[in-house]
């Protein structure tokens, strides 16, 4: 099956074979699809009654008279019901597309919250929004109405055969030859579009990654460098994207010119065959509505295409996305049945860390109340893996033992968010704060807790928020402005120790404090009830008179790589 071999990306830049996209057709939107049928069968049937109320307006006589204003009445009210479908079709059409998109975003934001998800934030944004932008494009403005212009192209073919087979023939021409043209134009609009789409990519990481080193580059003098080879890439992408509108306005010059001739055709098919002018009259009135979802096939083409370059990107994604999911679920599965080793299940040791591939099996840590741990190894990232592996933030190496991870006597594998962070608090240099107030990041790991305690917290760490505009009602914003580099360590500090976790996991804290900060540091983790595990420098360990423990170095595989796509780096392939 095609779904069973390996993507392969081409030398005209298309990807062959990407994993498929999550079916469309599921629960509700099984129900909206059948719905846009019957909306399409709806406007056929309407289309027959205008074309049978155009043949009774023969029989009338000249001037005003009731036949005519029966059939004038039924016309109009026809045309009001026809537009009243198609807004019930806009709003099926939307929800189909919104409810599907909605799904896709779900699994890639899911996926960000995923041990081994290595993604670039720029990467992210672009797929949830610009390429799923794609998607939801083709399922609205595509799919939606493909469904509704199907069976109302069949539904009056079926009322021309009726009046005259040949009439239907005539209009079913241009139908044919439009098909045939659009599978030789829609391959040259999908490498055109994948194409622009890669190079606008290109020229975004460029923009951001210029936007990002603007002090760098202004010291050393290489804003006009900078400028330059943006002037380049931006004109690069100009030409591309002119090249791809030649072909995406043949697509829709296609739909047009096919729209015409269904009308103007069946007219010369009813002058042909000498029919009446009322059957002519009636037949042209029914090409005229059936040939609306022809004059936007060519849109509807271009909307195809420009879903087949998003999945090329979202199928990997999400076939990667998938495949973390259930590797941490298994392995989150396997390390929750782990038995409790004896130092826990005897009470001595509250917090016991065997991680496989970093641990040796015979020399796990095991600390008791008090005991400060600094980790080191020869690998210097081995330390810091520790500390992700012990917070679920890496997935381990692909095949190793389970790990064994107790706090408190329990085993954090075997329970939940809510009493996970109970137990372990963590600070990182570099923390980045969601978006929100400055209450809320100190409550964020403890939003049970009351705040009779905040102020307190924050004297202990030393950050002085009545400074800040609105107190502890400040919203922060950008991963923490308006606090300096120091305060958003005391606040991560803060929000770390709140509610005095069993285990205090600390990351290169110090790196980010000043000189009152360190000392600050030192007097808080000397005074600390709980177990203290650490990475970072050996002054603060031998403060704290902290014991080492020795890890082993990484393994090739262990720390998650970028991901790639058809064979390029993330971060290069879409915008």
């Amino acid at each position: 099956m095609r779904r069973d071999r390996e993507p392969e990306l081409q030398a005209n830049g298309l990807l062959k074979n990407p994993p498929p996209l999550p079916p469309l057709m599921r629960g509700r939107r099984r129900l909206w699809l059948a719905g846009l049928v019957l909306l399409g069968f709806g406007q056929a049937a309407l289309g027959a009654l205008s074309a049978w109320a155009l043949v009774t307006m023969q029989g009338a006589p000249a001037g005003m008279s009731p036949i005519l204003l029966r059939a004038l009445l039924l016309l109009v009210l026809t045309a009001l019901a026809i537009g009243a479908l198609t807004v019930h079709q806009r709003v099926l059409a939307e929800k189909l597309g919104q409810d599907y998109v909605h799904q896709l975003r779900l699994t890639l934001l899911g996926d960000a919250l995923t041990p081994g998800h290595s993604t670039s934030l720029g990467v992210t944004v672009a797929r949830t929004t610009n390429d799923l932008s794609g998607v939801r494009n083709w399922v609205t403005q595509g799919i939606a109405p493909l469904t509704v212009g199907v069976p109302l192209i069949l539904g009056s073919l079926g009322t021309l055969v009726v009046l005259h087979p040949l009439l239907a023939l005539a209009m079913a021409m241009p139908l044919v030859v439009l098909g045939l043209c659009l599978l030789v134009w829609a391959r040259t609009a999908l490498i055109k579009t994948r194409r622009m789409r890669r190079t606008r990519g290109r020229l975004a990481s460029r923009i951001a990654d210029t936007v990002t080193a603007s002090e760098g580059i202004l010291a050393a003098g290489g804003s006009k460098r900078e400028l330059r080879n943006l002037r380049e890439a931006s004109g690069n992408l100009v030409e591309i994207a002119v090249d791809r509108a030649e072909t995406v306005g043949t697509l829709r010059a296609g739909g047009v010119v096919a729209s015409t001739l269904t009308t103007l055709l069946v007219a010369a098919a009813g002058i042909y065959l000498g029919q009446s002018p009322g059957v002519t009259m009636a037949a042209m009135a029914v090409a005229g509505i059936a040939s609306s979802p022809v004059l936007e096939i060519g849109r509807i083409v271009e909307y195809r295409q420009t879903h087949l370059a998003a999945r090329m990107v979202l199928g990997p994604a999400l076939a990667g996305a998938e495949q973390r999911r259930r590797r941490a679920e298994e392995r989150r599965r396997l390390s929750a049945e782990v038995q409790a080793p004896h130092p826990v299940g005897s009470g001595d040791a509250p917090v016991h860390l065997h991680l496989p591939g970093l641990t040796a099996g015979d020399s796990p840590l095991v600390a008791g109340p008090r005991d400060r741990v600094r980790l080191v190894s020869e690998d210097p990232r081995s330390p810091q893996e520790l500390l992700r592996r012990v917070l679920e933030l890496s997935p381990g190496p692909e095949l190793a033992a389970p790990d064994s991870v107790w706090v408190d006597g329990q085993n954090l594998r075997a329970l939940g968010p809510k009493r996970v962070r109970r137990l372990v608090g963590h600070a990182a240099s570099g923390t980045v704060f969601e978006r929100g107030t400055v209450g809320r990041a100190l409550h964020y790991r403890r939003p049970d807790l009351d705040a009779a305690h905040d102020q307190e917290m924050l004297d202990l760490v030393g950050l002085d928020v009545d400074s800040l505009p609105r107190v502890g009602r400040t919203p922060l914003r950008r991963g923490g402005e308006p606090l300096d580099r120091s305060d958003r360590a005391r606040l991560a500090l803060a929000r770390a120790m709140y509610g005095t976790p069993p285990l205090l996991l600390i990351d290169g804290l110090e790196g980010d404090l000043d000189d009152d900060g360190r000392r600050m540091l030192d007097r808080v983790l000397s005074s600390y009830p709980g177990v203290v595990v650490m990475a970072g420098s050996g002054q603060l360990a031998q403060l704290l008179g902290a014991r080492e423990h020795r890890l082993h170095a990484l393994q090739a595989g262990t720390m998650p790589q970028h991901e790639t796509v058809g064979g390029r780096p993330d971060g290069e392939d879409d915008d």
